[in-house]
């Protein structure tokens, strides 16, 4: 096994910034509950498809500032991930009342030449 410096797992883990003990940001463990009962661990694989394991040698932490932006993302995805199949919806109802219609998307060259 190789050396490693006694720093190395007090680094983020997705940024790699380094926040000594007197420090004012925060150290999140990655694979303890946060306020929402939604592990980092999950947001990690699922928004950025980052494997992380409780039993790796990389650090067990991230900084407050990327578990900030992990959050925030996650939210983001989700709010699109909803809009798209309200969307879906929206379209089949729309269809269902009055029938299926072709919709055609095609922009005539004349426009783009303007």
């Amino acid at each position: 096994m190789c050396n490693l410096p006694p720093k190395f797992h007090s680094v983020c883990r997705l940024c790699l910034s380094f926040c000594g003990d007197n420090c004012s940001d925060v150290k999140l463990p990655i694979f303890d509950r946060d306020k929402d009962k939604s592990r980092l661990s999950d947001m990690i694989m699922a928004n950025l498809s980052i494997m992380v394991s409780p039993t790796d040698l990389l650090p067990q932490v991230v900084c407050g500032s990327c578990a900030h932006k992990l959050d925030e993302f996650h939210t983001f995805r989700e709010l699109t991930h909803k809009s798209e199949r309200l969307l879906e919806q929206f379209l089949q109802y729309a269809n269902s009342l009055s029938g299926p219609k072709e919709v055609s998307y095609h922009i005539k060259t004349s426009t783009l030449l303007l």
